[in-house]
């Protein structure tokens, strides 16, 4: 077993772990937003994207889906076909309930899948892929992902990103919860490797399955993109908080960039 290999099989055992203390928090709140039809839980920031570009009948996928809300909003807004790709069989399960209880189970679908072995069928055939929120830190080979989403898009085709910003990653939050604090180089190269569990909504440590995260540059991301034929449309840096990660650091003195928003296009 290569290390990507090692390393995506221990992520997906360890969010598998996580997607029921997830549900816990916010499953029922969801089952109740969607019910009630056309919830859409996006960031502005993202839906200014999506509008830009129009949706409108427009088929969609959506990378590290998780739970599926972000993909049902985007369904809410009038994609047309959608497709959810999460490794996390636990949290596909969660997607398929809401979109039921939305009433979009016939038009939007999930499906279990490594992002580094996709089915070859799905190859250009999405006119807009999303991902949101935390995916690039869990990838251990930026360009293998690149060159993955990439390659479901259709030439003109576009990609939404919301991500954490590769500066955030230099920090760590205070265990007592005072200041998060910096304390990793912006260069750091070896995987961060925690065994803490995946809470980010209630906190609670947990003996979990190991789990491994991975800094990326803002340069390895720009050029993983350029490497695969993407062109940046649009970017833009915030300072709040969008990830619960050391979300103190809005209100810090000196806040650092939290999250960042980009807009991309296949040739």
């Amino acid at each position: 077993m290569s290390d990507r290999e090692k390393f995506v099989a221990s992520n997906k055992a360890a969010w598998n772990e996580a997607a029921p203390r997830h549900a816990a928090h916010n499953q029922a709140q969801l089952r109740e937003r969607f019910a009630q039809g056309g919830y859409n839980c996006l960031a502005d920031e993202v839906i200014s994207m999506l509008e830009r570009i129009g949706v409108t009948g427009r088929s969609a996928v959506q990378v590290a889906c998780n739970n599926g809300k972000d993909l049902l909003s985007l369904k809410n807004m009038g994609a047309g076909a959608c497709l959810g790709i999460d490794q996390a069989d636990v949290f596909l399960e969660q997607a398929r309930e809401l979109a039921e209880i939305a009433g979009h189970a016939s038009d939007v679908s999930f499906a279990a899948a490594d992002v580094y072995a996709l089915p070859a069928d799905l190859k250009g055939r999405f006119d807009i892929v999303m991902t949101t929120i935390g995916v690039l830190g869990w990838m251990p080979d930026l360009d293998g992902f690149f060159s993955a989403v990439s390659d479901l898009i259709v030439p003109g085709g576009h990609w939404v990103m919301e991500e954490m910003h590769p500066v955030l990653f230099m920090y760590e939050p205070d265990e007592n919860g005072g200041p998060s604090r910096l304390e990793h180089s912006y260069f750091q190269a070896d995987p961060f490797v925690e065994t803490t569990g995946l809470d980010y909504f209630g906190h609670e440590q947990y003996a979990s399955k190991p789990h491994y995260s991975f800094t990326h540059k803002m340069s390895d991301i720009v050029n993983a993109a350029v490497r695969v034929g993407l062109e940046l449309q649009h970017m833009h840096e915030v300072g709040h908080n969008i990830s619960n990660f050391c979300a103190d650091l809005e209100h810090a003195e000196a806040t650092p960039p939290l999250g960042m928003y980009m807009l991309w296009r296949k040739k």
